[in-house]
């Protein structure tokens, strides 16, 4: 303020009633420079520096906005790749389970199959045990009936016909299927089962016949089983529970050469 008042005197000093022309300014020329600055700085202002400045803005707001979409999409991705991982390792989990239990039940299915397969070779086995066992028993009752006719013919040639091929045939039943006339004292049966062993198989009536003598010496048997054994050659073998009574042809054989031998 002080600057301009001395400035004022000064151009009063040396240009009369006009201080500006004391100094060389022409007032006009400021005022109308000062309007077109003024005017110039309006239009700038209203239709550069704003738009400029709101297209910065703008920008910037654009920016900022990029950058927090940048960063949600950031955190969306790795939400994402969060899921997925754990969405892998479930999937993993999943997978290695069923896998597991495929395993579990293919060998359950194999050890099926395999004792299916085991069972099924036992059967066919067994089976064929039984039925080679009833083919020899067969082939055994079969050859009975030619040992009996052959024993029949040699004892007509050397004893003659004195015996008829009735109490022949009987003499030769009674050698393959007769009990041993031997002690059944402290044999008893008490529940246990009876197993009668002959050299070749005994007739239903034999069988039957069997029965009766050795209740007449044991009591009521309640379970009798019948089995062929062509190695004792004739006489019965008969087990009763733990105890034995061996009335075989060949035990008999053995204690005769055991006997010659001594």
């Amino acid at each position: 303020m002080q600057a301009f008042l001395a400035l004022t005197r000064i151009a009063a000093e040396g240009g009369g009633s006009d201080p500006f022309t004391g100094l060389g300014i022409n007032f006009v020329q400021v005022i109308a420079q000062i309007i077109n600055f003024l005017l110039i700085m309006y239009f700038l202002n209203g239709m550069v520096i704003r738009p400029v400045l709101r297209n910065l803005e703008a920008r910037r707001k654009r920016i900022e906005e990029s950058l927090e979409n940048a960063r949600k999409a950031d955190e969306r991705l790795a939400n994402v790749e969060k899921d997925y991982q754990a969405r892998m390792a479930e999937a993993a989990a999943e997978a290695q389970k069923l896998r597991a239990e495929a395993l579990a039940a293919a060998q359950q299915e194999a050890q099926r199959i395999r004792a299916e397969a085991q069972a099924e070779a036992e059967r066919i086995r067994q089976q064929a045990r039984i039925d080679a066992q009833a083919e020899r028993n067969q082939l055994l009752a079969d050859a009975r009936n030619q040992i009996v006719a052959l024993v029949i013919a040699a004892t007509n040639k050397l004893v003659g016909d004195s015996l008829d091929a009735n109490r022949q045939r009987a003499l030769i039943n009674d050698f393959f299927s007769k009990v041993p006339a031997v002690s059944f004292a402290g044999v008893q049966v008490a529940g246990a089962p009876v197993t009668v062993t002959s050299a070749l198989p005994l007739t239903p009536e034999e069988q039957a016949r069997v029965k009766a003598d050795l209740e007449a010496h044991l009591g009521s048997i309640s379970e009798i089983h019948f089995n062929v054994d062509p190695s004792i050659l004739g006489g019965l073998t008969i087990r009763v529970g733990d105890k034995v009574i061996d009335g075989s042809v060949a035990s008999k054989i053995n204690a005769l050469r055991a006997q010659l031998a001594a």
